[in-house]
């Protein structure tokens, strides 16, 4: 990969890169500095690039960025960012379904935040539009893996969210 070629590659991923990173700190300044960290990592490991899809490469550097700084911030826990940064802003147009549409993110953060660390990882990804096989190489895992983590995230998101939302009517 040459120069102009990385730059054409950063033009392509860095804002995918960036969602990735600013749901899992939860601070977009932090993701912006993490996203810069990812591309600097990728540029500094190009002789490890083996012609693999480029993407799933940028998320697994991605990924090991976060893992790296997160280590390095233990003693403060991370989550998701208040609202997702793809949403519009449409609390001009309707301020009432604007934070109904909040409250919701939030509960869903919520319940995201209280799965086990793997599952919440190929939530994430595949939200992102990694195919299972790319997911497994970011995370390093099978794609048999890939696919029960998601399974199994989804049916205890599903759980979690009517036993947060239950109307009262065991419904």
């Amino acid at each position: 990969m040459e120069k102009v070629g990385l730059e054409d590659v950063y033009r392509l991923y860095v804002n995918d890169i960036y969602r990735y990173l600013c749901r899992l700190t939860g601070d977009r300044v932090q993701a912006e500095d993490l996203t810069q960290e990812t591309f600097f990592r990728a540029y500094q490991y190009l002789d490890a690039y083996r012609g693999e899809k480029v993407r799933p490469w940028l998320f697994k550097a991605a990924y090991h960025t976060f893992v790296d700084w997160h280590r390095r911030r233990k003693k403060r826990p991370w989550r998701l960012v208040e609202t997702i940064p793809e949403q519009p802003d449409g609390a001009a147009a309707d301020p009432v379904r604007a934070l109904l549409s909040q409250e919701a993110w939030s509960s869903l953060r919520t319940c995201l935040d209280r799965l086990p660390e793997k599952q919440k990882q190929v939530i994430l990804l595949h939200c992102g539009q990694l195919s299972y096989a790319e997911i497994a190489e970011v995370l390093g895992i099978d794609t048999g893996d890939v696919k029960r983590s998601l399974f199994r995230g989804r049916q205890k998101l599903r759980r979690m969210w009517r036993d947060e939302h239950d109307d009262g009517q065991g419904k």
